[in-house]
């Protein structure tokens, strides 16, 4: 049990460093008047094999771990992070910046994700 629990520690150490190193960058945008909060950014982090697999394993949840819009994740040599500001609408529920606000006109302020999950079979989160 304790060697389980030592892996998965390690684990969430790492994520937690990688989380850091993108909050760092994000602090860059927020300083410049860029960007508000974290959740009006979109990140493209690249990473290394291991820990490619690492983030991998978080599947769709990784941009809440992450506290981001969204996040897509690259295979690379070494660690890369891109910041963009989102170009999405935020959702007056769950305040992700999303290209899907208003889709739905009966709910002209929420995203498809919010929308189901409060008026259909909603999603299902494995992590976070």
């Amino acid at each position: 049990m304790a060697e389980v629990d030592a892996t998965l520690l390690a684990k969430w150490v790492r994520i937690r460093d990688l989380r850091d190193a993108v909050n760092k960058e994000i602090e860059v945008l927020r300083a410049d008047g860029k960007l508000g909060s974290s959740l009006q950014a979109n990140v493209t982090l690249t990473v290394g094999p291991d820990d490619h697999a690492l983030l991998a394993s978080l599947g769709q949840d990784l941009k809440f771990v992450f506290i981001t819009s969204a996040i897509d994740l690259l295979a690379g040599e070494a660690l890369a992070i891109q910041v963009s500001t989102s170009s999405g609408v935020k959702c007056e529920r769950c305040w992700h910046y999303r290209d899907d606000v208003g889709v739905d006109t009966a709910h002209p302020t929420l995203c498809g994700r919010c929308t189901s999950n409060l008026y259909e079979a909603g999603e299902t989160r494995s992590v976070a």
